[in-house]
């Protein structure tokens, strides 16, 4: 049982970061809203343009990564079978 939760907690550390990398991989904090700069086609002045997007944080990475290292050091308490 310990041997499958330590593969399990190792499994979901890894998901987490591909997740992490695929939706962004944001090196700050967590954004909701990503501004980027677009030329307007009739005055051609540049603006800012406000996209909804999700990009995760460091911190989640951070927070997921934490919650799988306890799980694998409770996976060490208790007692050996014989």
């Amino acid at each position: 049982m310990k041997l499958w939760l330590r593969i399990l907690c190792l499994d979901l550390a890894a998901m987490g970061i591909v997740l992490w990398l695929v939706l962004g991989a944001n090196r700050g904090w967590t954004k909701t809203s990503v501004t980027h700069w677009q030329r307007d086609p009739v005055t051609e002045i540049d603006g800012p343009v406000i996209e909804k997007r999700f990009v995760p944080g460091i911190e989640l990475l951070a927070a997921w990564l934490a919650a799988n290292a306890v799980l694998f050091g409770v996976s060490f308490l208790g007692r050996n079978k014989p």
